[in-house]
């Protein structure tokens, strides 16, 4: 065999084994998401069928109307299910309120800190925002018992505000981050300019500073609604009603104690995963320079 020959071979050995990674991968992070749409087109029996059948056929799009219009007369949903039905679909709702003000309140507030930190130099200034960081490592859970004490003691459980503002400031500190390091690739001498052309320091900020943060407002603007959407601890602990439940716990509400219905929960899954998949590919070019870009400064 020649040295081209073998070079060749060489070649083809390693482009097949980029192949077969690259499908191990896709297969390991794409096939929960696959087997989640496949359980929710099918009928419960087929689940439970042994051996499984992978690829439904006719698809049962059943579930889907049932989340969406509700059991409806005629319909086999017990009323259990159907009060379930209804409180995913407020819990829908809900999570949207919550994410939506959760991410207006991070981007406005941390907007401000970010800047503040990047721009005014003061003793404590570099220090606090590693120490911000710090303080978000720490796990939510060590933090639960001690807020539900403080939040029952005076009355503010099972209230929407109080989980997009406990949310908020478990976010926020991120939000500055990314913000703080975009803010610094920025140059000085513009908002110099514009200071001396008269502007004050929040006109700067609006008509300088923003208008060029765009992509770094995307990614945390993105990073946020996401998070809050699929926030779970906090949602579960300080709320207990229909009306103020998320959607990531109704969906844990389909657990009964004697029967679960895999398919319908599949289907609520799906349906629950689509607003942040597709805020993430519609902005996921934003998404990818916010991050790297506020990641490599300061």
């Amino acid at each position: 065999m020649s040295h081209s020959d073998r070079k060749r071979s060489h070649n083809f050995a390693g482009a097949a084994l980029q192949a077969v990674l690259v499908l191990l991968v896709l297969l390991f992070v794409l096939g929960p998401v696959l087997w989640l749409i496949t359980s929710s087109l099918s009928e419960p029996k087929d689940l439970l069928a042994r051996p499984p059948r992978w690829l439904p056929w006719p698809p049962d799009f059943s579930k889907y109307g049932e989340l969406v219009t509700g059991g409806g007369k005629g319909s086999t949903v017990s009323t259990l299910t159907e009060s379930t039905l209804r409180a995913f679909r407020y819990a829908m709702g809900n999570s949207l309120i919550v994410s939506c003000c959760v991410t207006f309140i991070c981007l406005a507030l941390g907007t401000l800190s970010g800047y503040a930190t990047a721009r005014f130099k003061s003793r404590f200034g570099s220090k606090l925002i590693y120490f911000m960081l710090l303080v978000q490592m720490l796990p939510v859970v060590v933090l639960l018992v001690p807020l539900f004490l403080i939040l029952s003691k005076i009355g503010l459980l099972d209230k929407l505000g109080t989980v997009i503002v406990l949310l908020s400031a478990i976010h926020m500190p991120f939000v500055i981050w990314i913000l703080r390091g975009y803010f610094q690739g920025i140059p000085l001498e513009l908002e110099e300019a514009a200071l001396v052309d008269g502007a004050t320091r929040l006109q700067v900020i609006c008509k300088v500073v923003l208008p060029l943060s765009l992509p770094g407002l995307f990614a945390a603007g993105t990073y946020t609604f996401m998070q809050s959407w699929n926030a779970f601890m906090i949602p579960l602990i300080f709320t207990s009603s229909d009306t103020t439940r998320t959607v990531t716990v109704a969906i844990s509400m389909f657990v009964g104690r004697h029967y679960t219905d895999y398919a319908l929960m599949s289907a609520a899954g799906v349906i629950a995963s689509l607003p942040p998949m597709l805020l993430a590919i519609f902005f996921q070019r934003y998404l990818l320079a916010g991050l790297t870009s506020g990641a490599v400064k300061g």
